[in-house]
């Protein structure tokens, strides 16, 4: 039971290390000089109370 748990350990460690330096060339959010899309929300404060607004 014990090497199980010590070998499960191991292998979990592993693959967390190998998901972390995967994870280096993911790249998050806009990049320079890229344009924001277009997207809607629902207003629930304001003069705009319970209206879609398009933001650009």
């Amino acid at each position: 039971m014990n090497r199980l748990l010590v070998s499960s350990l191991a292998l979990a460690m592993a693959a967390t290390t190998a998901v972390g330096f995967a994870a280096d060339d993911v790249k998050s959010g806009l990049q320079l000089g890229e344009k924001a899309g277009y997207f809607v929300v629902r207003d629930v404060t304001g003069p705009n109370k319970d209206k879609s607004l398009c933001y650009r």
